[in-house]
């Protein structure tokens, strides 16, 4: 039973590889698209209807001026998570250390 299901699995993908060949892979480059216009907005909601369109160019602008830019800046500034957690371990360790001061000088 298996090896019936597995021989006609392995039939009908021979099918559909045959079949589609003459088609130069269009089943294959069905998924591919154009850009295109945007709908204009025609909402109840005036400040809406204009700001959208404003918002999407912004960030279209952005996008291009950004494309041959390599460095990040947020990254030169923005610490990572495992730079943020040494320096609250270091801000642990600094507290710590102030309460065993505290707490010798009392003794003494």
């Amino acid at each position: 039973m298996v090896h019936r299901l597995l021989g006609l699995l392995i039939l009908s993908s021979i099918t559909i590889l045959l079949i589609s060949i003459p088609f130069k892979g269009t089943f294959i480059n069905v998924v591919s698209g154009q850009a295109v216009p945007l709908i204009p907005l025609t909402g109840g909601n005036a400040t809406l209807n204009s700001g959208i369109p404003k918002f999407y160019n912004c960030i279209e602008k952005e996008v291009k001026a950004s494309k041959n830019v390599n460095d990040d800046p947020y990254f030169k500034s923005e610490p990572t998570k495992a730079e943020k957690e040494r320096r609250q371990q270091r801000r642990q360790e600094k507290q710590q250390e102030k309460r065993h001061q505290l707490t010798f000088r009392s003794l003494w």
